[in-house]
C-alpha cells in the first residue's frame, strides 16, 4: 500500500478543528462576550502571540428631577486581560502497511478521532489550570463541618476529613459572589431566559459526598432541569439556590492537605460570567509525511491557543476556590 499524502489535507484539518470544538467540555460555557462563563475569541487573522480581551465597567449615580447631570457624569472603567498563546502539537504514526493489513480500520479516520479527544482534553486542561489557584492570595471558601469559612489566602492547612461539600456551602458561595470579597469582585451571573445562575464545578468524589447529603437529595427530588435546553444545564447534577452543579475529573486534587498532611481534598470551582478568557487560532494544521520508503504514514496536527484568568485591578473577576475534603472512591 502506498500513501497518497497529496490527499486534500486541508479537509482533514478543518474537520479536526470542527470536531475539537464540539468535544471541548467547556464549550457549553463559551461565548464571545463577558456574559458567558468562558470568553472565547479567535485571534484576528491568526496573527500575534498574545491576545487582549477588553473588560469595561460603569457605575453611575442617578440624578432625579431637575438635578444637574452635567459635570456629574461617571467614567467608564476599563481593564485588559492579556492571554499568551502558544502552538500545541500532537503527532501520530501508523505501525506500517503490514500491521495495518491485519485490522480493518482507516488510519486517517482513527487519527482524527484520537487527535480530537487529545486536543479537547488539552483545551480543557488549560482552562482548569487558569481557573485554579493552588496557593497564594485569592477568594477561597474552605469547607468546615462546624461552619465553613472564607479566606483570602490558601486555607488548605486547616482542612479535616469531615469537611465535605454541602448545600449550605453552595448558598454561602452564592452570597460571596453576590456581595464580593476582599479578593474578588461582585460576580456577574450567567443569565438564562431571564433567570440568573452561577456554576459550581465539583470533582466527582466531592460530588459523591454532596449526593449523600439529605438536604441536597430532598432539594433535587422536587427540582427539574430536564426541560431546560440551555447548554449550561447539559449534564448538570442539579440546581441548588440558583447554582448549577456539574462534576468533572479535571478539578485539581491533592492527597496531602490538612492535619498531618493526610487529607484527600479537591479544589472545586465556583464560577460566574467572564471567569476566564480563551484565545485561539481557528485554523488547525494537519501535515502528513511518509517514512521508511512509504511504508509508514505520520500525521502531525497543531493549533495555537491559550487561556488566561480574568482579573480586574489584581482581584479575581468571577471565580471562587471551594476547597473540600473528598471521599476516596
Amino acid at each position: 500500500m502506498s500513501w497518497d499524502t497529496g490527499l486534500n489535507v486541508s479537509r482533514w484539518a478543518k474537520q479536526l478543528a470542527y470536531e475539537v470544538g464540539k468535544e471541548i467540555y467547556f464549550s457549553k460555557f463559551m461565548g464571545d462576550t463577558f456574559e458567558s462563563m468562558i470568553v472565547s475569541k479567535s485571534m484576528p487573522e491568526g496573527k500575534g502571540k498574545d491576545m487582549t480581551f477588553g473588560m469595561v465597567g460603569y457605575t453611575g449615580t442617578v440624578k432625579t428631577g431637575d438635578s444637574t447631570l452635567e459635570g456629574n457624569e461617571q467614567n467608564i472603567t476599563s481593564n485588559e486581560v492579556t492571554v499568551t498563546t502558544n502552538q500545541r502539537r500532537f503527532g501520530i504514526i501508523n505501525a506500517g502497511n503490514f500491521d495495518d493489513s491485519k485490522v480493518l480500520y482507516n488510519f486517517r479516520s482513527e487519527a482524527l478521532a484520537q487527535l480530537k479527544r487529545q486536543y479537547a482534553e488539552d483545551h480543557d486542561a488549560q482552562i482548569f489550570s487558569a481557573l485554579t489557584k493552588t496557593s497564594g492570595a485569592g477568594a477561597y471558601l474552605r469547607a468546615d463541618a462546624s461552619g465553613s469559612v472564607y479566606a483570602d489566602s490558601d486555607p488548605e492547612a486547616d482542612l479535616a476529613a469531615a469537611d465535605l461539600a454541602t448545600p449550605e456551602d453552595i448558598s454561602k458561595l452564592k452570597k460571596m459572589a453576590m456581595l464580593g470579597t476582599t479578593k474578588s469582585y461582585k460576580m456577574k451571573p450567567i443569565r438564562v431566559d431571564g433567570k440568573d445562575y452561577f456554576v459550581l464545578l465539583l470533582h466527582p468524589e466531592a460530588a459523591y459526598d454532596l449526593a449523600q447529603n439529605s438536604t441536597w437529595r430532598n432539594a433535587q427530588q422536587y427540582a427539574n432541569i430536564r426541560g431546560e435546553d440551555n447548554p449550561i444545564f447539559s449534564g448538570a447534577l442539579g440546581v441548588y439556590d440558583g447554582v448549577v452543579v456539574h462534576e468533572h475529573e479535571g478539578i485539581t486534587t491533592a492527597d496531602d492537605l490538612g492535619a498531618g498532611d493526610a487529607i484527600k481534598a479537591a479544589r472545586n470551582l465556583f464560577l460566574g460570567a467572564g471567569a476566564a478568557c480563551h484565545a485561539k487560532v481557528d485554523e488547525m494544521s494537519w501535515v502528513e509525511k511518509t517514512f521508511d520508503y512509504g511504508n509508514k504514514l505520520g500525521i502531525a496536527a497543531g493549533q495555537i491557543y491559550g487561556v488566561g484568568l480574568s482579573t480586574f485591578d489584581s482581584k479575581d473577576y468571577a471565580v471562587i476556590q471551594y476547597i473540600t475534603a473528598r471521599t476516596d472512591l
